[in-house]
């Protein structure tokens, strides 16, 4: 298996102490022949540069097979090592087997070791045992060969400690630099998210204001017009007419101040059928439009949210009967369910030729669908126009997380 790495500054050290090696071993028996014990120059030439670059091409600055390498060694010096030491019975000391047992300790990894390291320090110097025939001498040069491992095994370990920092630190930087990508992402849409935010609060806000506004000053108006008419004829009526429209207004009046100064409105202890009654009640009251109000089932908890939903949409129902329909009766009717809260504003006023959705009817059915609720419209045959508003609700025992579902 090929491997390719940078070099670092033991690979160079120990290439040059290879190198020297090669270099002191050819000068050294240049210089002194009759060490050779009759073995000829020349052939000591090929066998040491066979030894020295056969292993060479198996790691080098470029190319490093942990595999290879560690057999191309084995089977070079031990060629050498048996064709000198039991074939020709030419000794040349220990030199032959220290470089290769240092570069076996070095390059060596978890797999190979298992059989080079017995290879190197058992097989090759039994085999120099056989030609030397001398326990102590044997046992000084052997000192050496375990000298030299011991110091490549010394520098794998820190070749594998430098190897493994340097991972390390390259893995971090990547990861330094991934959350620092994931940092600007989470920004952004944490901007996006604000954006988005604000833009809800602010449609939220349009439609309180819309929904409250609306119906108060539908029921101003209509219930002045109706002073008015009897300012002549009956000027007491007229008179408690008017203070009952000061009252609606002081409280349009206080609508408009809960959601300007405050991002959702108090949530009100009444029940939901409560508040929708008591809304039916001031508008039949103050616009003289007769309202009859209906519950079937069994009511439950609700969540706020539900509450305000349901509360605004029968306002602008009203509202929108009235102004634009001219109705003077309206039916209500809620339903509990076990599953469904349904509540159908019926009234007698006109029909809906064309159903556009204005900022009224967008926000009813804006309100419904951000609890995966319905709005539908249905024209009677002969005339009055039906609204249902239906959102699905659960059981009482689960509203509570069904209110952190919801909530927006």
């Amino acid at each position: 298996m090929k491997q390719s790495r940078e070099w670092v500054w033991t690979d160079w050290f120990i290439f040059f102490i290879r190198f020297c090696w090669f270099a002191t071993g050819l000068l050294y028996f240049y210089v002194y022949p009759d060490n050779l014990s009759g073995f000829t120059y020349g052939h000591f030439l090929i066998l040491l540069s066979l030894a020295y670059f056969l292993p060479q091409l198996m790691w080098n600055p470029g190319y490093y097979n942990p595999t290879l390498y560690p057999i191309v060694e084995c089977i070079v010096t031990g060629s050498i090592s048996y064709y000198l030491y039991i074939m020709k019975g030419v000794d040349l000391g220990s030199n032959l087997l220290l470089l290769p047992a240092l570069m076996i300790a070095y390059l060596s990894t978890k797999k190979t070791a298992i059989w080079t390291f017995p290879v190197f320090l058992v097989l090759l110097p039994t085999l120099r045992y056989s030609a030397l025939n001398d326990p102590v001498l044997f046992l000084l040069s052997y000192i050496d060969i375990f000298m030299f491992f011991g110091f490549g095994v010394s520098l794998n370990v820190i070749l594998q400690s430098q190897l493994r920092s340097k991972q390390l630190l390259e893995k971090n930087v990547k990861q330094f630099e991934m959350i620092q990508k994931q940092n600007e992402v989470l920004e952004q849409y944490s901007s996006q998210i604000e954006k988005l935010t604000l833009y809800e609060e602010r449609n939220r806000l349009a439609r309180d204001l819309h929904d409250t506004i609306g119906h108060h000053f539908t029921s101003v108006t209509v219930g002045l017009d109706a002073a008015l008419m009897l300012i002549d004829t009956n000027p007491e009526l007229a008179k408690k007419k008017v203070e009952l429209l000061a009252t609606v207004s002081r409280n349009g009046l206080d609508e408009i101040r809960k959601s300007i100064h405050q991002i959702a409105p108090p949530e009100n202890p009444k029940s939901l059928t409560e508040q929708l009654k008591q809304i039916a009640t001031s508008f039949e009251t103050y616009t003289g439009t007769t309202v009859n109000f209906h519950i079937k089932g069994v009511e439950i908890d609700l969540p706020p949210n539900i509450k305000i939903t349901m509360l605004r949409c029968l306002q602008e129902s009203l509202t929108n009967g009235k102004r634009h329909g001219n109705a003077t009766l309206f039916e209500i009717t809620v339903t509990f369910t076990e599953d469904q809260l349904i509540m159908n504003i019926s009234n007698n006023g006109e029909k809906i030729e064309h159903v556009s959705m204005g900022f009224g009817l967008k926000s009813m059915r804006d309100r419904l669908e951000e609890l995966q609720g319905n709005l539908a419209i249905i024209n009677h045959a002969e005339q009055g126009v039906t609204l249902t508003c239906s959102i699905p609700v659960i059981g009482k025992e689960n509203m509570l997380d069904y209110q952190s579902v919801t909530s927006r």
